[in-house]
């Protein structure tokens, strides 16, 4: 019965009905035990990233984390799981440097008890790399992303949304690192390969609002402008007016329009 309350609470929370469904997970929790209680864990804890509350969320990675050990193996993928979940809301709270050894751990367990042509080692990497992005370490990062982007393209295919997050995050990277004319074809592909995937999505209208700064950072303004405002629609269109990835596209876009026309 457990595990079909369970499955239901996650459907309420994928729908966004967070309010029922944090009403049923606290009802249900203190009823749970061993495997059962990890999901619910899991659950809570996404359900209060989504809503915001990370520092609660943090909290409730480390209960899942630390029964979870009572539970499974040092190598069990299960394990690795309940890893990731945890580098995950810690990365969500800006504890980056924190994330990095539950990522690596994660990671180590996926290479002993997976093939290395699995994408849930190459998802694991990608999050990692992450971790080691936002500490700035972006030659670590690259050369992890490098490793995601093999990886993706082996297992899913080159037009796969695996390889559009190596290509967008890559991007960002050699931005980084100097490397800004290198970035543009990564963005251009990665944009590409998510509007046929997605089509009008965040994450597509996200890569093009990379794809735009770059080339208004190289002055190619009218590029720079038509990516922006394609970027600029797409969130406007999904109604995600409070967006600050929105409001980064608008005083973009208005930079290059304020450098391509000339006063009257």
């Amino acid at each position: 019965m457990s595990t079909e309350v369970l499955a239901e609470i996650r459907r309420l929370i994928q729908e966004r009905g967070y309010a029922e469904a944090e009403e049923r997970l606290q009802a249900l929790l203190p009823k749970l035990e061993g495997e059962d209680r990890v999901f619910g864990l899991d659950l809570f804890c996404t359900l209060l990233r989504m809503t915001g509350r990370v520092e609660e969320a943090c909290d409730v990675a480390q209960e899942e984390l630390a029964l979870a050990r009572t539970l499974y193996a040092a190598s069990d993928q299960a394990l690795a799981n309940v890893l990731h979940n945890v580098a995950m809301t810690l990365d969500s709270a800006g504890k980056f440097a924190q994330a990095i050894p539950y990522a690596e751990e994660e990671v180590a367990i996926l290479r002993k008890s997976s093939p290395e042509d699995t994408q849930r080692l190459a998802d694991a990497l990608l999050a990692l790399a992450k971790h080691h992005y936002e500490q700035g370490d972006f030659p670590l990062a690259r050369e992890l992303i490098e490793d995601c982007l093999e990886r993706y393209t082996r297992v899913a295919g080159r037009k796969s949304l695996g390889v559009s997050a190596c290509l967008n995050n890559l991007g960002r990277i050699l931005e980084n690192l100097g490397e800004n004319e290198a970035a543009i074809p990564l963005y251009a592909e990665a944009c590409a390969i998510r509007r046929e995937i997605l089509g009008s999505h965040e994450d597509t209208a996200f890569t093009l609002l990379n794809y735009g700064t770059a080339l208004a950072a190289l002055g190619r303004y009218r590029e720079a402008a038509e990516q922006l405002l394609a970027c600029k629609d797409i969130y406007l269109a999904l109604n995600m007016t409070d967006s600050p990835y929105l409001q980064a596209a608008r005083d973009n876009l208005m930079l290059c329009w304020n450098k391509v026309c000339t006063p009257c």
